[in-house]
């Protein structure tokens, strides 16, 4: 069974997963789904970007369901491969993915706000890593949780698995920002409208060049997206597009990708 639902409003496509009896977990069949979903949004101009969200207050994703584990055998690589998949295709979407953390993010729901362009967080939420309780080595979160918190913070994270607070993993880096619970719908929504009226082509562009030079030297990741910069200035219309609205005091209209 599928435990997730999708709508489109706003310029935003909003994946809610809904498994409140189980702290939102993901089964393999609902990752796939959206997944699939997620490949239909990529061509699709109403979606400028993506929210992932859950249903009730209680936990964004509690991670994976652990009642699959026996039924495949304790295979953690029939895992890995779903997750996998879901960060991969949400790397290579093209549109800012946004989060909206309430409650627990645990395990594979902490992995999935690392994979998560611009997470938000209630400032009472639980992010955390509980996975070495349950004698697995989590290999998602430690390459991300380095380059963000370093090295003392990724052991006390990943060897204790206790959690975090919202608030401390904004001041950590590891979510874009907190806000107060009864905030959180208005932050993640004013995301959304704000990229909604960029462009779509720049907007790209941007995601995939910072996601590249995040793995190079910073005088490397500085050419690389001078190259990007130049090329699209040269070649795309937003650039004069974006000066002339300006200079001329209106909102750009942009022209869709090709």
């Amino acid at each position: 069974m599928v435990n997730v639902a999708f709508e489109v409003r706003s310029g935003g496509g909003y994946v809610t997963i809904q498994r409140e009896e189980s702290l939102n977990a993901l089964d393999t069949p609902t990752k796939e789904a959206i997944v699939d979903r997620l490949g239909t949004w990529r061509d699709d101009p109403d979606v400028r970007a993506v929210v992932l969200q859950s249903e009730g207050e209680r936990a964004f994703c509690a991670g994976g369901d652990v009642t699959e584990i026996p039924e495949v055998d304790y295979s953690l690589s029939y895992f890995t491969r779903s997750w996998a998949e879901l960060f991969e295709t949400m790397r290579g979407l093209g549109k800012p993915t946004v989060a909206k953390v309430d409650g627990y993010a645990l395990g594979g729901g902490f992995d999935l706000v690392l994979h998560t362009d611009v997470p938000i967080a209630a400032d009472d939420a639980l992010l955390g890593q509980p996975e070495v309780g349950l004698g697995i080595v989590n290999h998602f979160a430690p390459p991300r949780l380095l380059r963000t918190v370093g090295e003392k913070k990724t052991m006390e994270l990943m060897l204790t698995g206790e959690p975090i607070t919202g608030e401390e993993a904004a001041r950590c880096g590891l979510v874009a920002r907190s806000v107060p619970a009864d905030e959180l719908d208005a932050a993640v929504d004013s995301v959304v409208e704000a990229v909604a009226g960029k462009s779509p082509r720049i907007v790209r562009k941007l995601k995939e060049g910072i996601h590249t030079v995040s793995e190079m030297s910073p005088a490397a990741g500085q050419d690389h997206l001078e190259r990007v910069a130049l090329r699209s200035a040269r070649e795309d219309p937003d650039y004069r597009e974006g000066v002339d609205a300006q200079l001329e005091g209106r909102d750009p209209v942009w022209q869709p990708e090709r």
